[in-house]
C-alpha cells in the first residue's frame, strides 16, 4: 500500500479529468501509479509531452511500452 493515497476523478484537476477515461479505456481500470501522479499536474503534463516526444518514432506498440511501465511500477513496489 503506497504512503500516499491516489486521487479519484472526482477529486483530479478538471484538465486531467480525461486522463482517467484514457487510462480505463487503455487497461480496464485506474492505475494507482497514475492516481498518484494526479497530486502533481505538473508531473503529469511533463510526462505526456516525454512520451510525445518519444513517440513520435515508435518501433514498439504504445500499449507493451505502457504494459512495461505498470510492470516496472509494480516491481519497485507500487500496487496496483
Amino acid at each position: 500500500m503506497p504512503r500516499i493515497a491516489g486521487l479519484e476523478k472526482n477529486q483530479a484537476p478538471w484538465h486531467l479529468r480525461w486522463f482517467y477515461t484514457v487510462m480505463r479505456k487503455m487497461f480496464g481500470r485506474d492505475l494507482t501509479p497514475a492516481k498518484i501522479q494526479m497530486r502533481v499536474p505538473g508531473l503529469v503534463w511533463g510526462s505526456i509531452g516525454m512520451e510525445a516526444g518519444l513517440g513520435k518514432k515508435r518501433r514498439v506498440s504504445l500499449r507493451y511500452t505502457q504494459l512495461g511501465k505498470v510492470r516496472a511500477a509494480a516491481r519497485i513496489g507500487c500496487p496496483f
